[in-house]
């Protein structure tokens, strides 16, 4: 055969498929070599504590389980991560919630430390969602808080009606089944949810399931060129997201496997919107202002379908400055919104922790031995707080004997002082009559301890600084509740943002700064400052816009 012969025998169109599976194979070895090792980073060391491998269904998976002391008294709350996740992506949340109540997180099969099964039935949604039902029943609490991310949610509504039915239990024998017992299902958070599937995700779905996994391996390593600011992260996150969470989203995001890919998106049934609107529990939706995965018309959708069933569901939140992770990205903000629709919306008023804190204040003195070591071991006053001639300072309750921080010490330590505010709610274990015919001006403010300051608190307060500047400009003003760190700091913070036009983080580093070791301590306290200064966006959707959201989403 001559070489003209041979050239006619392979096409044209033959060699154009050779020549491209040559190139994609050459292009593969090119960008796996030139991959670099992704480094794993730290995890929490509250996850790392209580990481255990339990058996589930015939599988290991990897859970964290935190048990309260409160017991029965206060809830489970359940995390559910989504497809290329894993459960410390709600390391935030858990190490939040884990000082107020019981909870349990799971690497749902095939992700991260979890088994791999080759079976395709064990990566189905109901397959998810009877692991979860087993691990909620093995640990099983009196009220049940569901909380999910992005396919979680999927997850999440197939479980809600698992627990809540009473359907009844397979069985190979000829007796008689028994119907499964039911789990009390408080509230329902879908963070990032997904409402329905438009024919063009059926579409790529059906064309995932038809290609090579070595040509999926290939797009995706090609995804992730450019390492944590590359498409595949960036796809994810929004703009402003942090470079440690944004190289944690590259760990993830490479340690998810294409097998498991494919056969979870084989296994997929997505909730119908009876199942959806089957949900009867409270039910929080909120969306990243930036989620190119599961755009706000998506919470738009599920809200419009929901509330028409559930009165109990409140309008959905746009969470600022995040993208698909918004839990992570944005944790300051969406920890307290979920912390107050499960204590103010649910009435699970046990997990508030201004409620605990309480608590267990009640049954011990403001002075007992315990606390009198610890005032003793606070520094007594922090650095100056401000901006120009309006500078505060923090500091312990002074007390009368003591050697270091007593009333007469204090007005030789500090001239730069000219105005004490007390904004405790006891009477101060000092003589305040030390103060007149000095320099010092004193003012009692009381507020309640362990629960933030009230919108009326913090007017009171910035009225009466404004008028001390004005009556004495250039003396900083020192502030005490016990310690100098809670409603000190809130105190003070609340200034920064209203007047000196700080935003909450600007203000809650410079208080922790001048205050350490860590500023203002209850995460709750912070939390507020987010949610009264930097709300979240809540949709405000009118008939017209409401009625082009199933458009939109499709």
């Amino acid at each position: 055969m001559t070489s003209a012969n041979a050239l006619t025998r392979w096409s044209n169109p033959t060699i154009a498929v050779v020549s491209t599976l040559l190139a994609l194979y050459v292009g593969y070895k090119v960008v796996a070599k030139r991959q670099k090792r992704i480094e794993p980073l730290p995890t929490s060391p509250l996850l790392l504590d209580h990481f255990q491998f339990v058996n589930v269904n015939g599988k290991h998976l990897r859970t964290v389980h935190i048990p309260h002391e409160l017991g029965p008294t206060v809830p489970l709350l359940v995390f559910i991560h989504g497809v290329g996740g894993q459960l410390e992506q709600f390391e935030r949340q858990i190490e939040y919630f884990s000082l107020s109540t019981h909870i349990l997180a799971i690497d749902l099969c095939g992700y991260g430390a979890s088994d791999v099964p080759d079976s395709f039935e064990d990566y189905t949604s109901d397959a998810y969602a009877e692991d979860i039902a087993t691990l909620i029943r093995r640990y099983k609490s009196d009220e049940t808080v569901l909380i999910c991310h992005s396919y979680g949610c999927t997850i999440g509504t197939h479980l809600y009606h698992k627990l809540t039915s009473t359907e009844e239990t397979a069985s190979s024998s000829s007796e008689p089944t028994e119907p499964t017992e039911t789990i009390s299902v408080k509230a329902v958070v879908m963070i990032c949810p997904k409402a329905v599937v438009s024919e063009h995700d059926t579409k790529m779905r059906e064309q995932l399931l038809k290609t090579p996994n070595w040509a999926i391996e290939l797009a995706r390593k090609l995804d992730r060129m450019g390492g944590a600011h590359s498409k595949s992260v960036n796809r994810l996150l929004h703009s402003s997201a942090s470079e440690e969470l944004r190289l944690k989203q590259l760990q993830w995001n490479t340690a998810s496997r294409t097998t498991v890919l494919k056969r979870v998106t084989a296994g997929l049934r997505w909730p119908t919107k009876q199942e959806f609107q089957g949900i009867q529990s409270p039910l929080l939706l909120m969306t990243g202002e930036d989620d190119h995965v599961c755009p706000s018309p998506n919470v738009e959708l599920l809200y419009k379908w929901c509330s028409e069933t559930n009165p109990r569901v409140g309008t959905p939140f746009i969470i600022p400055r995040a993208g698909h992770i918004a839990m992570l990205e944005n944790w300051e903000l969406v920890t307290p919104i979920i912390s107050s629709f499960l204590v103010k919306d649910c009435g699970l008023t046990t997990m508030d922790p201004a409620w605990q804190i309480t608590k267990k204040a009640q049954l011990e003195s403001k002075w007992s031995l315990k606390n009198t070591e610890k005032w003793l071991r606070t520094p007594c006053i922090s650095t100056a707080i401000g901006k120009g001639n309006r500078k505060f300072r923090a500091m312990k309750v002074l007390r009368q004997t003591d050697p270091d921080h007593s009333p007469l010490i204090f007005l030789a330590k500090y001239p730069e002082i000219g105005l004490i505010v007390d904004i405790s709610l006891d009477e101060p274990p000092y003589m305040t009559t030390d103060f007149e015919d000095t320099r010092i001006t004193y003012t009692k403010l009381p507020t309640v301890s362990k629960i933030p300051p009230s919108r009326e608190d913090v007017d009171r307060f910035i009225r009466h600084c404004n008028a001390c500047w004005t009556a004495k400009p250039g003396f900083e003003i020192a502030v005490h509740c016990h310690y100098g760190f809670n409603r000190t700091g809130f105190m003070i913070c609340s200034y920064l943002i209203e007047e000196l036009q700080y935003t909450v983080a600007d203000a809650l580093h410079q208080f922790e700064v001048a205050r350490p070791p860590r500023g203002i301590r209850h995460d709750h306290f912070k939390g507020e400052l987010y949610l009264r200064y930097e709300p979240p966006i809540q949709l405000k959707s009118s008939a017209e816009a409401v009625s082009k959201v199933e458009t939109r989403i499709n």
